[in-house]
């Protein structure tokens, strides 16, 4: 009898670590199940921001491109052809396949070729005539000819200097005429340089132009676009957020100009480094992806994905009381409580 208790207690016993066994060996099917769940909702999540985030990066793309285009639509209206040619191969440059863009280039290269199309044959140029120096202009109806011809040729930067020296010797001398000749050669000199490297010769002599008459809105445009490219090139390096606030609203309006978009990307990528180094994720995570909108590469992919956990897994900064006075040596303002 004592025997068959003994082999039902064991045989109990049997069972329960069965059970238990199979208990735990449910929970780790339901925990890996879990895991597994959990791990295809975040990988589909995540697919689905970059989706998102792919998608939001081409749109703004297409509506920078699309401006660019109503721009020099407006270029062209204001017989800036030049100027609309500029924006729109920037635009092709980006988007070779861009039908409306195609038809408005050839738009405004017809009109430029009309435009420069000459009435009479050009006559052969002659060879170039030596400046003179104030007081040698014995006889000004000749070097007012010359000054003319000058003009004719495009030869602007001689007409300025000559043009200047006339004045200073015959200062009431067809003045009107003078004044044109030296707002025509200004105005092409600082257009042509601010186009270029002389950026501040170009500025200086738009500024010369201005003062005898009115000028385009196409130098007006380039006057605001250099100005605010040395603004943000003066912080280039030693303060990236402010050159980077100078080089967002160039590349917005002038994407073309002196590689403003190159130079956004460079300030922006750099400006969230330092944040990334500082540990501050989240304001580096905000500048990676706006830098991603005009540039993409390997280095800046792995430090938006870094910055993203970063800012993931931040957890704020407890506050620091400030403006209080230690406590050691001062009565508590506690109570105590009586043992009485």
């Amino acid at each position: 009898m004592e025997e068959q208790d003994q082999d039902q207690t064991e045989n109990h016993g049997e069972q329960r670590t069965w059970s238990s066994a199979r208990l735990v060996g449910l929970v780790l099917i339901i925990l890996a199940g879990l895991v597994t769940l959990y791990s295809l909702v975040g990988y589909v999540a995540w697919q689905s921001g970059q989706t998102i985030r792919k998608e939001r990066e081409e749109t703004q793309q297409a509506e920078q491109l699309a401006r660019q285009v109503d721009l020099a639509q407006d270029n062209i209206g204001q017989g800036s052809y030049s100027l609309a040619l500029r924006r729109l191969d920037w635009v092709l440059q980006h988007d070779p396949d861009n039908k409306d863009a195609q038809a408005v280039r050839q738009q405004a290269d017809a009109a430029l070729k009309t435009a420069l199309t000459p009435v009479a044959p050009p006559s052969p140029t002659p060879p170039p005539e030596p400046s003179p120096t104030p007081g040698d202009i014995s006889r000004p109806e000749t070097e007012f000819e010359r000054l003319r011809r000058l003009a004719k040729q495009e030869k602007w930067e001689n007409l300025f200097e000559s043009t200047l020296v006339f004045q200073q010797q015959y200062p009431g001398y067809e003045r009107l005429q003078t004044d044109t000749l030296l707002y025509d050669s200004s105005f092409n000199l600082g257009l042509s340089y601010i186009q270029g490297d002389q950026i501040e010769a170009g500025i200086y002599y738009l500024a010369q132009a201005e003062k005898l008459g009115d000028l385009p809105q196409e130098a007006l445009d380039y006057w605001l676009w250099a100005e605010l490219y040395l603004q943000g090139m003066a912080y280039y390096g030693v303060n990236w957020g402010v050159a980077a606030g100078f080089f967002r609203d160039l590349c917005l309006s002038a994407p073309f100009y002196q590689g403003s978009c190159d130079k956004l990307f460079d300030a922006l990528f750099a400006y969230g480094n330092q944040y990334l180094v500082a540990q501050d994720y989240c304001p580096a995570a905000q500048l990676f992806r706006e830098a991603r909108q005009h540039k993409r590469n390997q280095d800046l992919d792995l430090k938006l994905n870094e910055a993203v956990q970063g800012c993931a897994q931040a957890t704020p900064t407890p506050a620091t009381i400030t403006g209080t006075l230690p406590v050691t040596g001062r009565e508590s303002l506690a109570t105590p409580v009586s043992n009485e």
